[in-house]
């Protein structure tokens, strides 16, 4: 579940690491509610806080930026339905 983002921008579970809380990335759907439950065990047993990242597909176009045109996308939109295979709207 969590790991090496693959170049995405902000390495939230760095971060959460830094900053001595747990961290659990999620990258698949099926995978959101075993991350719970271990962010639940993670936090009885070390008594701090767990972030769980949860990857949305591209279609979600989250940007980051300070200013309106500072805003950085750091991965192109899906365009066709290959590119989020289970988005609920139709690309095509």
């Amino acid at each position: 579940m969590s790991g090496t983002p693959r170049c995405y921008g902000v390495d939230h579970i760095k971060v959460a690491e830094g900053l001595g809380c747990k961290a659990i990335r999620v990258r698949s759907p099926e995978d959101i509610m075993p991350a719970l439950e271990e962010a639940k065990k993670l936090n009885a047993e070390f008594s701090v806080p767990v972030v769980v990242e949860v990857i949305l597909e591209r279609v979600t176009n989250v940007s980051m930026g300070t200013e309106i045109d500072n805003v950085v996308e750091f991965e192109e939109l899906a365009l066709a339905g290959e590119d989020a295979p289970t988005a609920i709207a139709l690309l095509d």
